[in-house]
């Protein structure tokens, strides 16, 4: 499967949240690109989710 922009848009948002000390960046960023596909969707429709549920949409 090809990655797009908001593939990569989605990942670099995941890294900007992410808290944790990232000690392999390269294996990291390798992970998550390979697995950005399969969890784009469910991101953001947990994201839209808890935003409904929170009453901001």
């Amino acid at each position: 499967m090809r990655l797009n922009s908001s593939h990569n848009q989605f990942v670099f948002d995941c890294m900007r949240e992410n808290t944790t000390k990232i000690r392999n960046i390269k294996q990291y960023l390798r992970a998550v690109l390979f697995n950005a596909p399969t969890t784009i969707d469910s991101y953001y429709t947990a994201l839209v989710a808890h935003d409904m549920a929170s009453g901001k949409i």
